[in-house]
């Protein structure tokens, strides 16, 4: 015999819905871990969406300190750092393709 695991009703074996509250009475199929990264990027707008919070943060970290350090050290200002934040947008863009895969 087998009992439903909703309500705990006896059921035959060769039954697939419980005899009282109509629930399924096999388990449910096994999903990989792929499979699950599948359903949150269909769900949740892939892992992706967190690379551009990163980016904009970064802009404005390198923006405040430049403001911040421009009279101690004149040579960072932001038209020096310019290159740098074109630098790391390359570097989070290539680690975010290569995590894709």
């Amino acid at each position: 015999m087998v009992y439903c695991t909703k309500c705990g009703t006896e059921n035959p074996d060769d039954a697939e819905n419980c005899s009282n509250c109509g629930a399924s009475l096999n388990p449910p199929a096994y999903r990989s871990r792929r499979d699950n990264w599948d359903y949150d990027d269909d769900c949740f707008g892939g892992r992706g969406r967190r690379t551009w919070p990163i980016i904009i943060g970064l802009f404005l970290i390198l923006l405040g300190a430049s403001s911040l350090l421009d009279e101690l050290y004149p040579w960072i200002n932001p038209d020096t750092l310019w290159p740098l934040f074109i630098i790391g947008i390359g570097l989070l863009i290539v680690y975010n393709a290569m995590q894709k895969r």
